[in-house]
């Protein structure tokens, strides 16, 4: 899309066929996709850095439960001396972080605030990171679009909460995929999502994004994120997700 056609889209939305209703639907199947499964996955994160780039392992579990859905950061090792966290996540209420380190079994909580924090250092921050559904953002349709071949619809996104005020972003039309996000803070637009559908794998139902990228549109700077490693829909007991397991260190190991 040229740029001077970009503009008019961001200032004249308009409805061709793609409406509210059903925008609403496809964002939140494209949520569901990204979230919606109980995964077990090793990631590697290379950050763009001054002299140069630095790189970061770690592991995560996701399971969705009806009281909400947790989540476990850790070194991907495993070692019971990494640092380690529980991200929790209930339906209407505030977020939940753990945090725990060493053998000696001590937990203690930090405040989510406004999700802003970055994962590793990276520029995927805490809100990038987190479960997300449509109900969370107040929706616009902007039109239809390409991106690398494929069909999209780009709608754009008021957050009711968060620390954007803006995200643009593109859907596919054949998959519940985000090919891209735009987004903005109060200053104007600040980085860009974008995955590389080349790079995006079935496993079951579900559509992976296995090599994605954020860039940092002020200072150049990007994280490439790779999932080196991943399980779909594979059991973990409740068990996993506990305060006690967090303590214990007794991660996952794949």
């Amino acid at each position: 899309m040229r740029r001077h056609g970009w503009t008019l889209l961001v200032m004249l939305p308009f409805i061709t066929g793609f409406d509210g209703s059903r925008a609403r639907e496809a964002l939140d199947l494209a949520f569901h996709n990204l979230y919606g499964a109980d995964v077990l996955a090793a990631v590697e994160l290379v950050i763009s850095a001054p002299s140069e780039n630095v790189r970061v392992e770690f592991a995560y579990g996701r399971k969705r439960t009806p009281e909400g859905t947790r989540t476990l950061l850790y070194s991907q090792s495993g070692d019971r001396r990494s640092p380690r966290a529980l991200l929790v996540q209930r339906p209407g209420g505030s977020d939940r972080i753990y945090l725990s380190e060493g053998t000696q079994g001590a937990v203690r909580p930090l405040a989510a605030g406004n999700h802003t924090w970055p994962l590793f250092g990276s520029h995927f921050n805490y809100d990038d990171f987190r479960t997300h559904s449509a109900d969370e953002y107040r929706i616009e349709v902007l039109g239809p679009d390409r991106l690398q071949g494929e069909p999209c619809q780009v709608l754009r996104l008021r957050p009711v909460v968060g620390p954007y005020s803006m995200v643009v972003m593109w859907l596919s039309t054949e998959r519940p995929v985000i090919v891209r996000a735009d987004y903005f803070d109060r200053k104007g637009l600040l980085k860009r999502y974008r995955l590389a559908l080349e790079h995006l794998e079935q496993h079951f139902e579900w559509w992976v994004p296995m090599k994605d990228e954020m860039l940092n549109l002020r200072t150049g700077r990007r994280t490439t994120r790779q999932i080196r490693n991943i399980m779909v829909d594979s059991y973990l007991g409740d068990e996993v997700f506990s305060l006690r397991h967090l303590a214990r260190g007794r991660m996952p190991r794949f």
